[in-house]
């Protein structure tokens, strides 16, 4: 095989098993440990670029590439960890000046790239800039010719033109990885903005009741939560007063007062109607108490623009898990009924759920009261 023809193979190579890494990042598993997964990925992606010997006059046998998008992506713990893998292997086959092997292609590279790291570009939400990867294949170039300063071959035109051509390899390889990762990024997010519609309330920009249930569920099977039914008091009134425009910015301001009161780990969604429902991870049933005081009192203080014509205010009801994996369907419904009851009491107030609350102990608050 030409000389030059080496490091073309493995840019072919190493484009194919991106792209197979870029599928496996499909796979639900892979997201759950993804920690580990990148790394070990990584390391086997550089272990197979090195297992073709290439002419020393090339210097770089693409190993260095891998760990690149891996700088990337990640930042610099996971560019490291990349490299202690193919590190090993080095290390276990030692070719001749290893050591000088190990730090030219994998620490140098793990180190540049993290350089360029953005924390947009590992959370998902944003494409990596191909100037990026094309900056770092220069300075591995500058950093390798740096290295051999000392050799012979400086001197010879040949080993110029030779680092120009790898230049030229790795920053096309390093540029159709990014490309790779942009493209398939973009339909990703595609898909979580379409997931994220799908489970969002149109009007409150809120959570529906379908993203709760299923945040919830996950939630409930290994703790214990706390679920608050609230209802915005005499909303029908409000609608046939003022309209049902205003009744739906009465819907998003109270929404969003709700969003920027409750407790930072906790989850808020529209329940439907007039109602809203939050998962609370507090299961003291003071703080509880609190906690709903405080969201009661977060909706009376807030300056509506009606406020000089009614009073809006909220009522609560709340239920508590008596244990892990208790059922989601049932601490709603006891929710549910001692939000009647906090209706029943007088409205704009919290009602702690008790067995003994039932529907035939008060009468049903009709839609004209609520």
């Amino acid at each position: 095989m030409s000389m030059y023809q080496i490091p073309l193979t493995n840019a072919c190579a190493l484009i194919a098993l991106s792209y197979i890494a870029l599928k496996l990042r499909n796979v639900a598993l892979f997201d759950k440990v993804s920690g580990l997964a990148a790394p070990f990925l990584t390391g086997i992606a550089s272990i197979i670029m090195m297992l073709q010997p290439f002419p020393s006059e090339l210097l770089s046998d693409l190993s260095f590439a891998p760990i690149v998008m891996a700088g990337l992506r990640f930042g610099w713990k996971t560019a490291i960890l990349s490299s202690l893998l193919p590190g090993a292997y080095v290390y276990m086959f030692p070719q001749e000046d290893w050591l000088h092997l190990v730090f030219q292609e994998l620490f140098i590279p793990a180190i540049v790239s993290s350089l360029f790291h953005r924390a947009e570009y590992e959370n998902g939400y944003s494409v990596i800039r191909m100037t990026d990867g094309l900056y770092i294949c220069l300075l591995l170039t500058a950093a390798r010719i740096l290295l051999h300063a000392g050799d012979h071959l400086l001197a010879s035109g040949a080993f110029w033109l030779t680092q120009l051509f790898m230049f030229g390899v790795s920053g096309a390889a390093v540029a159709v990885l990014v490309y790779m990762f942009n493209d398939e990024n973009k339909t990703w997010m595609l898909q979580r903005k379409l997931e994220l519609e799908a489970n969002q309330d149109g009007l409150t920009r809120l959570p529906n009741l379908r993203g709760f249930l299923d945040i919830a569920g996950r939630t409930i099977r290994s703790r214990r939560v706390a679920i608050l039914m609230i209802d915005i008091d005499n909303f029908k009134m409000f609608n046939d007063t003022f309209g049902h425009l205003q009744g739906d910015q009465l819907l998003r301001e109270v929404g969003s007062i709700l969003r920027a009161t409750i407790d930072v780990q906790d989850y808020v969604a529209r329940y439907g109607g007039e109602e809203f429902i939050i998962l609370s991870h507090s299961t003291d049933r003071r703080a509880l108490e609190a906690y709903a005081q405080r969201l009661c009192d977060a909706v009376a203080e807030y300056p509506f623009v009606t406020r000089d014509k009614v009073r809006t205010t909220i009522s609560i009801g709340i239920s508590l898990a008596r244990t892990a994996q208790a059922d989601l369907t049932q601490l709603i419904a006891e929710a549910d009924e001692a939000l009647y009851e906090s209706k029943f009491m007088g409205k704009n107030r919290y009602t702690m759920y008790q067995k003994h609350i039932s529907f035939h102990e008060f009468p049903t608050v009709s839609n004209e009261t609520k």
